[in-house]
C-alpha cells in the first residue's frame, strides 16, 4: 500500500510535457509557414523581374519556356508579356506570372497563391 502512496505522490509523466509541446509545435508551424511564404514571394518576384528583363534584351524565350508558358512548376504567365510604347521611342516591357506554391503545413491548407509583376525597358 505504501508503495501505491508513493506513486501517486511523484511527480513523473508526460502530461505536462505534452500539453506544452503542442501549442509549441503549433507556433513552430505557423513561423515556419510565414517565412517561407514571405521568402518565396520574394524569390519567385525576382525570377519574375529576371525573366522579363531577359526578354526586353531581345530574347525570345520568357522564363525557360515561350511566353504564355510557366518557366518552372507551379508558374504560369497570367498573360504574355506586353510592351507599352513609350513617347521617345522604345517600350516598357510588362509581364505577370501566377504562382501557385503548396502547403507545406496544415496551417494554410489551400497552399498559397499569388501574382508577380516584372518590368523592363526596351529600347
Amino acid at each position: 500500500m505504501n508503495i501505491y502512496l508513493r506513486a501517486l505522490a511523484s511527480e513523473r509523466g508526460n502530461l505536462e510535457s505534452a500539453l506544452t509541446l503542442i501549442p509549441l509545435m503549433i507556433l513552430f508551424l505557423a513561423v515556419t509557414q510565414i517565412c517561407l511564404s514571405v521568402y518565396s514571394r520574394d524569390t519567385y518576384g525576382e525570377t519574375t523581374q529576371g525573366a522579363v528583363a531577359y526578354s526586353a534584351m531581345g530574347s525570345t524565350q520568357i522564363g525557360g519556356g515561350q511566353a504564355g508558358q510557366g518557366g518552372q512548376a507551379g508558374q504560369a504567365w497570367s498573360s504574355a508579356p506586353v510592351a507599352l510604347p513609350l513617347p521617345g521611342g522604345g517600350s516598357v516591357l510588362v509581364g505577370q506570372r501566377l504562382i501557385h506554391n503548396p502547403a507545406l503545413t496544415p496551417l494554410l491548407p489551400g497552399g498559397d497563391l499569388f501574382t508577380t509583376t516584372g518590368v523592363a525597358v526596351q529600347e
